[in-house]
């Protein structure tokens, strides 16, 4: 069978590595280089600590086990910690909403407990002194993603895929209702199977064939430090971020005034109020959201202040560290937070849309495989399928998970 694989982000070349490996002959397609879009702009967060019970959580769970078979099997290495992740907070009233959050999340099956501020201190080091506590979940991680990319694409060539950067696809060529290859600016080729994972630019690829896939894009803008002394070990938000989950806003306690700035309210636009650090010591914080009508990868002035807003008081450590660089990446998602993946027409296999990719591409990816191989995919994929009812997600629209 003769797959192209449109995409070369965590899921296009996952879908490509595992294919192959299933025997089939597969040419992946990436209109700039592999991780150029949100896989290779994402702060690496392999965040199990807010996945909704069901398909997101169950894919995320086989996703985090993936990444350990991942790093014996792959030629090259990649950067990956298995360090957990925390989310703080300040106030009394938010410690009583995050009692009630740990004890759900332990229903859920997490390995999730509340550790006080202490604990948390010796976890981050340049968090504020008077911090009251955190969730703490082990089954985070934390992954350099264009790392884990370039190892997947490393892996596709090695079990024989034709991987091709700069190739940019113009056009599906259909035949007697078919998708039977696709045209690109460096000519035509055809395939058995065609599978879309351009994840934030597919609903634009697709409309052009009268295909209406219900992805919108999220941006979300980063900002790194030169490197510093290790001391940040897991990956970590801040309470600002819990208004963003329904796993949050749901609970009994739950009060939208504790978890909202000020300056969130003037701007309408909600922060992901997030802290990491890589292996080498840079210190990624972020991050501004926002949702454009179409790609951007602009960063804002107004995106620099929310995040020096909603970093610098919480984190006195950093005050005085240096600025390396900011960057932006658009996120995909669909309105129900679960990805599209399934055959949208005959030849034409659709796998886009994850809002947390770094926890469910890869797995994705074998998944999607396992679907072209004829086989029974070891999830249930039902809750992905492309007929099923989506709601509207135009530009300018805000989503809450």
């Amino acid at each position: 069978m003769r797959v192209v694989v449109v995409g070369g982000g965590l899921v296009g070349t996952a879908t490509a590595y595992f294919a192959a490996r299933e025997g089939m002959q597969v040419t992946l397609l990436e209109q700039r280089h592999t991780g150029y879009g949100a896989s290779g702009r994402n702060p690496g967060f392999v965040w199990l600590h807010c996945r909704n019970p069901g398909w997101g959580l169950e894919v995320s769970l086989a996703g985090r086990a993936l990444y350990d078979e991942l790093a014996r099997e792959l030629p090259q290495s990649f950067e990956f910690r298995a360090e957990g992740g925390v989310i703080y907070f300040k106030t009394p009233e938010q410690g009583v909403v995050f009692e009630e959050f740990v004890k759900a999340r332990q229903a859920d099956g997490l390995d999730m407990e509340l550790i006080d501020g202490k604990a948390v201190r010796e976890l981050v080091g340049p968090i504020r002194p008077d911090v009251l506590g955190a969730s703490f979940c082990s089954n985070d991680a934390q992954i350099n993603t264009p790392t884990v990319v370039d190892a997947l694409a490393a892996g596709a060539r090695a079990e024989g895929v034709d991987v091709r950067e700069g190739v940019e696809v113009t056009a599906l060529v259909e035949s007697d209702g078919s998708v039977v290859g696709v045209d690109t600016n460096q000519g035509r080729i055809t395939a058995d199977i065609v599978v879309i994972a351009t994840g934030a630019w597919t609903q634009a690829l697709l409309a052009e064939h009268g295909i209406d896939a219900q992805i919108g894009i999220e941006r979300l803008q980063v900002l790194a430090t030169t490197p510093r002394p290790m001391d940040i070990r897991p990956v970590v938000y801040g309470p600002l971020a819990a208004k963003q989950y329904a796993l949050f806003t749901g609970l009994a306690s739950w009060k939208l005034d504790d978890f909202l700035a000020p300056y969130e309210t003037e701007t309408g636009n909600w922060m992901l109020q997030l802290v990491s650090q890589r292996a080498n010591g840079e210190t990624l914080i972020g991050c501004p959201m926002d949702y454009p009508t179409g790609i951007t990868h602009d960063v804002t002035l107004k995106g620099l202040r929310d995040i020096s807003l909603a970093i610098i008081d919480d984190f006195p450590g950093l005050r005085d560290v240096a600025i390396d660089r900011m960057w932006a990446g658009v996120l995909p998602f669909t309105s129900d937070q679960h990805p599209i993946v399934d055959f949208v027409r005959p030849g034409l296999f659709l796998a886009a849309g994850h809002i947390f990719g770094n926890a469910a591409g890869p797995m994705t990816g074998k998944l999607v495989s396992q679907m072209l191989a004829g086989r029974q995919p070891e999830i249930d994929m039902s809750a992905c399928r492309w007929d099923r009812a989506l709601g509207s997600v135009a530009g300018g629209e805000s989503m809450h998970w």
